[in-house]
């Protein structure tokens, strides 16, 4: 017999497993805000692309107040190789939903083709291995052995690769970032066809211009294409002034809004944050916090 604890535990695991399954109707993977200051966390094929040696460390934490609720932590690591168009990069993700956890490392090589005055082609691509477990000890009920069958544990290779094109402030990408499913022991809707790479790709767009000398903005727009969920589209603009204070806003599809705000503590080390308001269209319990950190390691001049 299950104590009135126990069974209330057991009740909101239930409740966070049903808006999982909520959630990932409309998204397959775990939304990354930080793309606005790292595209490379999205499309391999932007490492290196700013020509600078540089360290981004992140975490989200998603429904905050909810027990077992995501939790998101990244390092991502750029080398842009000088006077040579190669660039270098190494990327680990360990995200943690409950029972669940998967933990991804990845190293990139990135390739880019001068194709005009200031117009570049780019190409990276991502091997590594990824780990997705199932620990079923995370639960009170954790000797119930119909619990314990659930116990589940997998190593497998794992990749991406994408495609960039930037001209005058103009840059267009496209990625395929996983080459499994993005979230583990979570079938699509038909719940019959194996993952392949080509289920999930991102697009976006984005224009980066200088009205003075103190303000620089980017709009941009990414779309989420994902056979067997709902596609998703979000718009965002980020400004930067004076090269020092970061602000933006992401709106996401049946997601809602979310607000950046950051600043450089030095010329080569900035602090960024973001939080999501809570979503009623997306059933969400709860808002969501995410802090960025950016290290710099030398200065710009491949190009």
């Amino acid at each position: 017999m299950y104590s009135i604890h126990q069974i209330f535990r057991l009740c909101a695991l239930v409740v966070i497993a049903q808006l999982w399954a909520n959630t990932t109707q409309a998204q397959v993977a775990p939304v990354q805000n930080q793309f606005y200051l790292n595209p490379y966390i999205y499309n391999p094929a932007w490492v290196g692309s700013n020509d600078q040696n540089q360290l981004f460390l992140g975490v989200k934490k998603q429904w905050v107040g909810v027990e077992g609720a995501p939790t998101i932590a990244t390092l991502t690591y750029e080398h842009a190789m000088e006077d040579n168009p190669a660039s270098m990069g190494v990327q680990v993700v360990n995200i943690s939903e409950g029972p669940i956890n998967t933990l991804a490392a990845r190293v990139t090589a990135g390739y880019r083709l001068e194709t005009g005055l200031d117009s570049y082609l780019y190409f990276g691509m991502s091997l590594g291995l990824v780990h997705n477990a199932f620990n079923a000890n995370a639960l009170d009920a954790a000797n119930d052995p119909l619990v314990a069958e659930q116990n589940a544990h997998s190593i497998s290779f794992d990749g991406g690769f994408g495609f960039g094109y930037e001209s005058n402030g103009l840059r267009m990408g496209l990625a395929l970032p996983r080459f499994t499913a993005p979230r583990p022991f979570v079938k699509n809707n038909d719940g019959k066809d194996p993952y392949s790479p080509w289920d999930y790709m991102i697009g976006s767009l984005s224009y980066t211009f200088e009205p003075d000398l103190d303000w620089e903005f980017t709009p941009a727009f990414l779309y989420h294409m994902q056979k067997g969920f709902n596609n998703q589209w979000e718009l965002g603009l980020t400004a930067t002034y004076q090269k020092t204070l970061n602000l933006g806003t992401i709106y996401r599809q049946n997601n809602g809004l979310t607000v950046l705000a950051g600043f450089s503590l030095s010329e080569n080390l900035s602090l960024n944050y973001m939080y999501s308001f809570s979503s009623p269209t997306a059933k969400l319990p709860n808002d969501s916090h995410e802090l960025v950190i950016r290290l710099a390691m030398g200065r710009k001049g491949r190009r």
